[in-house]
């Protein structure tokens, strides 16, 4: 039988949500900066901290506890000025001591708060893949455990393939999309003109520079010429 986890792909959405890490190290400032891209609010429970945490938590950019993790730190929530504790929406357990680390798990887990488990991934309830990231293109993968190193090389073949022009091209789509749905109320002309849209060659014309950022008129003059084409 395989021993392979069937991981579920999700994308979270985590801004302005209580996020805790127990740990940090360099491990918890990984996580730490991961969140933090995502807007999260972070609480950190660790005795002492990387330079970069440090400078984090001196900047309020996340709450720092400095004492070792004691049982109950998960479940008791993260504090709130108006309703008490709030309830943590994901959890790190990101110490250098595997015991430690399995009793955050183990809290988290009785809470029903999904854990990531930095030394044990078979503990956790999800993992952090290797992102790379082009504006709103999000680009990930990971080896299901198999190996850090292959994850970083793989993300880094990614990295190479994806580049700086996917952020030009995909905010483009998204602001063409948009304009679409604001314009267009039939669900059949709105799939053809999007089904067009992805066929436009922006994306070689941004390699080339040549590229000009479509303005209003040319949207509408766009979304006309190709609406009729539906049979």
């Amino acid at each position: 039988m395989s021993d392979i986890i069937p991981y579920v792909p999700v994308m979270l959405d985590c801004r302005n949500q209580h996020c805790l890490i127990v740990g940090g190290g360099k491990v918890a400032e990984r996580k730490a900066r991961n969140l933090l891209q995502g807007g999260a609010i972070i609480t950190l429970i660790s005795p002492q901290l990387t330079l970069e945490l440090q400078e984090q938590a001196q900047s309020d950019r996340i709450r720092w506890i400095a004492r070792d993790y004691e049982r109950g730190d998960v479940s008791c929530g993260a504090a709130s000025s108006e309703n008490g504790k709030r309830r943590y929406f994901l959890v790190h357990a990101a110490t250098a001591q595997t015991e430690i680390n399995r009793q955050v798990a183990d809290e988290a887990r009785y809470e029903g708060i999904p854990v990531n488990v930095a030394d044990h991934h078979e503990a956790s309830t999800f993992i952090n893949p290797m992102v790379i990231r082009r504006g709103r293109l999000i680009a990930s993968v990971t080896t299901s455990g198999a190996g850090p190193v292959v994850g970083r090389r793989l993300a880094g073949e990614l990295d190479r393939h994806f580049g700086q022009e996917y952020e030009t091209y995909i905010e483009f789509l998204y602001y063409l999309r948009h304009r679409i749905k604001e314009t267009i109320q039939d669900h059949e002309q709105r799939r053809h003109l999007l089904e067009q849209a992805s066929d436009l060659s922006i994306l070689e014309e941004i390699r080339q520079g040549r590229f000009v950022w479509w303005d209003e008129s040319r949207i509408e003059q766009w979304i006309a010429q190709h609406r009729g084409e539906i049979t």
